[in-house]
């Protein structure tokens, strides 16, 4: 049979915007009790966080930093502890106490009487009131006085580079209140939370109030004591509070310097097929299969989507249900080769070993033993048409970068037809070759000719198969539907292998945005494949995944909005088993618990095998 080859290239102008729950910054993170770290001052400074605190006592004329006084220890200073390091940071960072123009506040809470307290800070400072005077140097330190204040009628005796904490429940005159630089209380006066779960809804609405109440009088806005969890800091992020506090720098560095990749919102939101279930279950042969495999997708990037999708997902309309086990058999967690060979191949192998077992010895792919019976076989994936989920379905190679293996093998494998990207790097290989063949190079996709008996690999530029945050747009889903035209139209039954490829790159970059994104596309593709089952009767629809990837933990969410917040524990595969869903003739034979390879094996019985 005669060979051709559509080669296209081109960019699809359809942008995907991220929106964003509202973002937060280091400049609102606030380091509670900061003395207490091992490395007090520099373990919040070396995050960048907008305001860190100090206790101080005032013992024997010298300031010492401490939560009580019986914890005061001579070395322990406020000159040693808090203000030397300030004057390091503007001399390292030239005149700024951050690198670009993040600010620094200092809270200082006195815990000793507030006006001679207050006055020996002020004699202390005196040299060096350029780093904190604020109307000389917009980057100088903002200092904040909390705890034991001095009455406030005399506060404007006190050097203007002094700030004050005020509380919600006091009444400030005009006069002071460009003095106040926000209003602090105790959490624990509204709610006994501890930082698991949510508030109850009495206790959110204290909350709430207390936080409306002092930006309608026009300050900012802190609770001190508000536990030290995730789930505290997203929610108080949610009320609006402005400082966020934490007893762990690290861990609210990484809530606020990655969640602008953690939370997703406003996702184009898209109909779900509703199957009919005539042909579900049933134990007639299988003429076709339909395997969708979400690279790197666990039920948390599946339900991501259910959510982002506002409570819908073809993924969950299919009835039969199992669990895949995913390991290699030299790893816990496998990657995309070992993992699309077990079902590619039907035996367990070696990481980064694509159609060989865990000798190195080459065995059957599936597109291989189904030939000479007459079924065709195809790809379609939004990556490289070299990557190892593809390859594992044509390749034959110990190593799953040997693209310019892998793309000889794919003109030579049994396929009957190939959709995805890597244009660019096949020509660069194959040029010359592909050129005295008489091959066709076109630059859109509308130029398939899906009625075509040839053989057909259609490999597209990068530019094309990208992202859908870059523009991949509709992609999927028409090739797809020619892909199902073309291979259908033998009538000698076919398998046909999608694989949303870049769902794995999402939970690789810990970006929730871009992982639902591709998570909605790949579940279109689902909806289609449903679609055309129900249609032809003869047809078995599997989705499920070669791994899990990130480690994803839905933390926050709203069904009803579309939004959710994660929480990603790696940028790496895990090990955690994986959903199977089947639909359409014999998907009963895909419910339980059962190594990946069983997939492979279970596909051939589909068949009659």
């Amino acid at each position: 049979m005669k060979k051709a080859l559509f080669i296209l290239s081109g960019v699809m102008m359809v942008t995907g915007a991220s929106a964003q729950i509202k973002q937060y910054t280091m400049a609102q993170a606030h380091s509670h009790n900061d003395y207490e770290r091992a490395t007090p001052f520099y373990a919040a400074a070396s995050l960048q966080f907008g305001s860190i605190e100090a206790d101080i006592h005032l013992k024997d004329g010298i300031l010492y930093v401490a939560h009580d006084a019986s914890a005061i220890e001579p070395f322990r200073t406020f000159k040693e502890m808090y203000l030397q390091p300030v004057l390091r940071q503007f001399s390292l960072y030239n005149g700024k106490p951050y690198a670009g123009n993040a600010p620094m506040q200092l809270l200082i809470d006195l815990k000793t009487a507030g006006t001679r307290t207050l006055q020996a800070l002020q004699e202390l400072l005196l040299p060096y009131r350029k780093y904190f005077d604020r109307n000389a140097n917009p980057a100088a330190v903002k200092l904040v006085i909390s705890g034991n204040l001095p009455p406030m009628t005399e506060w404007d005796k006190y050097d203007p580079i002094f700030f004050f904490d005020g509380r919600p429940d006091s009444v400030y005159p005009a006069a002071l209140q460009p003095r106040i630089a926000m209003l602090s209380v105790d959490f624990h006066a509204y709610s006994t939370w501890n930082g698991k779960g949510t508030l109850i809804p009495a206790e959110m609405q204290k909350v709430t109030a207390v936080i409306n109440k002092a930006h309608q009088q026009g300050y900012a806005f802190r609770f001190w004591g508000a536990p030290s969890t995730r789930s505290t800091y997203y929610k108080l992020m949610d009320l609006g509070a402005d400082w966020i506090g934490t007893d762990h720098p690290e861990e609210l560095y990484d809530v606020m310097h990655n969640t602008a990749r953690t939370t997703a919102s406003n996702m184009p939101v898209h109909e779900v097929y509703i199957p009919s279930f005539a042909s579900d279950a049933t134990q007639v042969r299988s003429k076709n299969v339909i395997l969708l495999i979400g690279d790197g997708t666990g039920l948390a990037e599946m339900f991501s989507g259910y959510t982002a999708n506002k409570g819908a997902l073809n993924i969950f309309q299919m009835r039969q249900l199992g669990l895949s086990k995913t390991q290699s058999t030299d790893n816990y967690h496998t990657d995309s080769a070992a993992g699309g060979s077990a079902m590619g191949a039907g035996a367990k192998t070696h990481n980064r070993a694509i159609g060989l077992d865990n000798t190195y010895v080459s065995i059957p792919l599936i597109p291989e033993i189904l030939a000479p019976k007459g079924i065709q076989s195809g790809v379609i994936v939004t990556e490289e048409i070299t990557g190892a989920t593809p390859a594992s379905f044509y390749g034959h190679t110990a190593d799953r970068d040997s693209t310019y293996t892998l793309e000889k093998q794919l003109l030579s494998s049994k396929l009957q037809l190939a959709v995805g990207g890597g244009r660019e790097e096949l020509e660069k290989n194959f040029g010359r070759q592909l050129a005295s063949s008489g091959i066709r190079i076109d630059d859109n996709l509308d130029n398939w000719d899906a009625t075509t008996k040839n053989r057909t690999l259609v490999i597209l530029s990068s530019k094309v198969v990208t992202s859908m945050r870059n523009g991949r747009g509709n992609y999927l889903k028409t090739a797809l539907k020619k892909a199902l035209q073309q291979l259908n139209a033998s009538g000698k039954g076919f398998f046909l292998m999608v694989e949303g490829s870049r769902i794995d790159q999402g939970g690789h970059l810990n970006d929730l945005d871009y992982l639902v994104r591709e998570m909605l596309d790949f579940d279109e593709a689902v909806g289609e494949a449903l679609r055309f089952a129900d249609q032809d009767k003869q047809t078995t629809v599997i989705v499920t995944a070669d791994h899990e990837t990130g480690g994803l933990a839905l933390m926050d969410g709203d069904i009803a909005k579309g939004s959710l917040r994660g929480h990603f524990a790696t940028n790496d595969h895990t090990g955690i088993p994986v959903m199977v869903f089947a639909y359409g003739p014999n998907s009963n034979l895909f419910r339980g618990v059962y190594e990946n390879n069983e997939i492979f094996h279970k596909m051939l019985r589909c068949f009659g095998k």
